[in-house]
């Protein structure tokens, strides 16, 4: 039994430490929070949201580790979504930014987003290199790796209906 309770309070400690992996900033109005079984939808690209079926409530940044999974960034923009009362959320944009240097991996594991030693990022003298901001080749120190974190920028949309009904009783305090 004590076997368990300790199996299961280092799972649960595993858990907690990937979830607080990411940040969320939002900016915008907040609704009625919307139950886990309503869908929200995600929308790639402005070009995607249907034409004033929706109306903009507010803008948030996710931000974290770039070796965070594309599941659990999207799992997270619909937990956001939901808490504020979104019905869909729209990318704005998504970009890495190098944030540091770890020290590259001999063993089996490599941290995570480990630069992979392929053909497509070593010279002929089989070292790791990179183009720097003019375009020029440097060779990279096979000793440190770099590390990026992501930021992705996103719309919260509510449905133009759902945001007409909920926004009558608050003019009427105006």
């Amino acid at each position: 039994m004590m076997l368990f309770v300790s199996r299961f309070l280092l799972l649960l400690t595993g858990v907690l430490f990937l979830a607080g992996c990411m940040s969320f900033d939002y900016v915008g109005q907040s609704f009625v929070p919307l139950s886990d079984s309503v869908p929200v939808n995600i929308f790639q690209n402005r070009e995607e949201i249907p034409a004033d079926q929706y109306r903009i409530i507010g803008r948030g940044i996710l931000a974290g580790p770039g070796s965070t999974d594309m599941y659990d960034r999207m799992a997270e923009l619909r937990s956001e979504a939901r808490k504020h009362g979104a019905d869909a959320v729209c990318i704005v944009s998504t970009t890495g930014k190098a944030v540091g240097l770890y020290p590259a991996s001999s063993g089996a594991f490599a941290p995570p987003l480990a630069a992979s030693d392929n053909v497509d990022n070593l010279s002929t003298q089989n070292n790791a290199w990179e183009a720097d901001s003019f375009g020029q080749v440097q060779t990279l120190n096979k000793k440190e790796r770099v590390r990026y974190n992501f930021e992705t920028k996103v719309i919260f949309l509510k449905k133009k209906a759902d945001f007409d009904k909920e926004m009558k009783p608050r003019s009427s305090f105006l």
